[in-house]
């Protein structure tokens, strides 16, 4: 009887271990799958849409080209309609440019920084930055956001660069960069920069009409140019542009 007793006790012990078991395993399965789903949605939301090509690069823009256009495309990458909402944000761009966004709908005026639009499921939609020089020589590097109005972890970013590369040519170092005087009736200096190895001075047709070596603390002469509005370059020892100024002669 008591060795009957003692293999019950056993059984009830066993059942009791494996309720146990299986109750923790089942646990362990529940967190990993509820784990997986986050993660899921997490793709999901990160991978609703897409912008094509990312980043986009325009070289070769002139002074005096009426415009340029920056070619890319939204991408919806599920079949479902959703409103969304693209934000311009112009990282940097010379001075006495302008920026515009044309999208699936229309074109609009370098004022409209932001505006939404309906996106259809498995859409390809229009997604251009276009830039007007406005006769000065430069670069632009604008950033377009792209969001899902009722749901805003659904996003994508594009960038568009003109006279830039990925790497960049302009520095918020020298944002700070100053002419002076602006106007200048020939003589002008420039303050709060390092670095610089040279000087070029453009006229409103792009054609570079001057160029100095640049002296920390020098004047610059241009006396002998007509009045009218220049545009100034600074370049740095390897060539690369590092700001832009537009400076008036009277």
């Amino acid at each position: 009887m008591d060795r009957i007793y003692a293999i019950s006790l056993t059984f009830a012990g066993l059942n009791q271990f494996l309720t146990c078991y299986n109750f923790q395993h089942m646990k362990k399965i529940l967190l990993l799958s509820g784990l997986f789903f986050l993660s899921a949605q997490f793709a999901f939301a990160q991978n609703a849409f897409v912008i094509d090509p990312n980043p986009v690069i325009v070289t070769d823009v002139p002074a005096n080209e009426f415009e340029a256009v920056g070619h890319s495309e939204a991408i919806n990458m599920t079949n479902e309609t959703m409103q969304v909402r693209w934000t311009r944000n112009v990282i940097s761009m010379t001075e006495g440019w302008q920026s515009a966004i044309c999208d699936k709908n229309q074109c609009f005026f370098p004022s409209v920084s932001s505006q939404p639009f309906e996106f259809l499921g498995g859409e390809a939609a229009l997604l251009d930055v276009h830039v007007y020089p406005n006769g000065i020589v430069g670069s632009a590097v604008i950033e377009v956001r792209l969001v899902n109005i009722a749901d805003t972890t659904q996003s994508a970013t594009g960038v568009y660069y003109f006279n830039q590369s990925p790497n960049g040519t302009l520095d918020v170092r020298y944002e700070s960069v100053k002419v002076y005087p602006n106007p200048t009736q020939g003589l002008f200096t420039i303050s709060e920069v390092t670095q610089v190895e040279r000087v070029d001075v453009f006229d409103l047709s792009g054609r570079m009409v001057k160029q100095f070596q640049f002296g920390d603390g020098q004047w610059y002469n241009i006396s002998e140019l007509p009045q009218g509005t220049y545009h100034l370059r600074l370049l740095g020892s390897n060539g690369q542009t590092l700001v832009t100024r537009m400076m008036n002669k009277e």
